[in-house]
């Protein structure tokens, strides 16, 4: 996770509701500020919107031992499993993002990423590449059948598995939004561990705005890498700075290239996505990560009103992370 600023400015005169509050949820934090010209229970808001992300996590929560996705990861192949409501719309959009960017975000990787450490387990060794090759063969979203008139999913080999953490904070941002919106807030900005929403104006009536920071090698990443201004829109951004282990003298990254099974090596350091939905950013940062500027141009081209900002590592960062010529087996696609 890439770090992300929300500037908070105090507001300018008095407004009929105004609110902020804080809280943990699916391994992060979160962070809400809204004002409203309608009276709003803040108490009670703060609790639906708790249930809300509680019920969210009990459907795709990797985590969690009794979540529906883990249920689906231990049941038989070649059988129909139904499936709830949050979970069915998050595997719709992972079931686009993987067709149109040729199987590059495939929510099938959970193999892969428990083999690098990435996981529920978290290790620091590089597996050799027969672990890798018969991880891959328990990895393809093809490999999935979901039936949108049943609202059911069946998998057609035993041991696949699905993690859906590439779009499913978004997704939740996307839920929290809606919810608010239908309490009548129309002025918020919602932060999930850096997926973020924005509707409306600030507490001054200019749009809330999100600083960006650099991301380092080292994981730092206090220099502030740019400002947007946020509208009635999302941001996402991933990098390969955070989820990171050291190993031989080479950096290795949580961002998995789902052909190779391999982490990508790019000098890209980080991507940030704006779009109407949040989820949608989320899987859209991560590909921007994996692709290069063509094929990421190319992919664009089924969405309108996508902006995407790369930022590269610094030289000297660069040659941290990738400096072992060994690891240039690995190729972006």
């Amino acid at each position: 996770m890439v770090t992300i600023l929300v500037f908070l400015v105090a507001a300018c005169g008095s407004q009929p509701e105004e609110g902020y509050f804080k809280g943990d949820a699916m391994g992060t934090f979160y962070t809400i500020e809204f004002r409203s010209e309608k009276k709003v229970p803040t108490r009670d808001l703060r609790g639906e919107i708790e249930e809300l992300l509680d019920a969210f996590d009990q459907q795709l929560s990797n985590w969690r031992e009794d979540s529906w996705v883990n249920r689906f990861n231990a049941a038989p192949a070649d059988e129909f499993i139904p499936v709830p409501d949050y979970a069915f719309q998050v595997l719709n959009l992972c079931l686009e993002l993987f067709e149109r960017s040729g199987g590059l975000l495939d929510p099938t990787l959970s193999p892969l990423v428990e083999l690098w450490g990435f996981g529920t387990k978290r290790g620091s060794i590089v597996p050799d590449q027969a672990a890798i090759e018969k991880a891959l063969n328990s990895v393809g979203f093809d490999k999935l059948a979901l039936c949108p008139d049943r609202r059911a999913v069946m998998k057609r080999q035993a041991d696949l598995q699905i993690n859906c953490s590439a779009v499913a904070k978004g997704y939740a941002v996307d839920l929290i939004s809606a919810m608010l919106q239908k309490r009548g807030v129309d002025n918020f900005i919602v932060n999930l561990g850096g997926e973020i929403a924005a509707r409306g104006t600030r507490m001054d009536g200019v749009p809330w705005t999100v600083g960006v920071n650099r991301p380092d090698a080292k994981g730092h990443g206090k220099e502030l890498a740019r400002v947007i201004e946020l509208y009635n829109r999302s941001l996402a951004t991933s990098g390969h700075s955070q989820r990171t282990f050291l190993f031989g003298g080479q950096r290795y990254s949580h961002i998995l290239n789902a052909k190779t099974g391999w982490p990508v090596k790019t000098d890209i350091a980080s991507a940030t996505v704006l779009a109407s939905s949040c989820a949608l950013a989320d899987g859209l940062a991560t590909l921007a990560l994996i692709l290069d500027e063509d094929k990421m141009a190319e992919l664009l081209e089924f969405y309108d009103g996508v902006e995407v900002f790369r930022t590269k590592w610094a030289a000297e960062d660069l040659a941290l992370n990738y400096g072992n010529p060994q690891y240039s087996k690995n190729q972006n696609p």
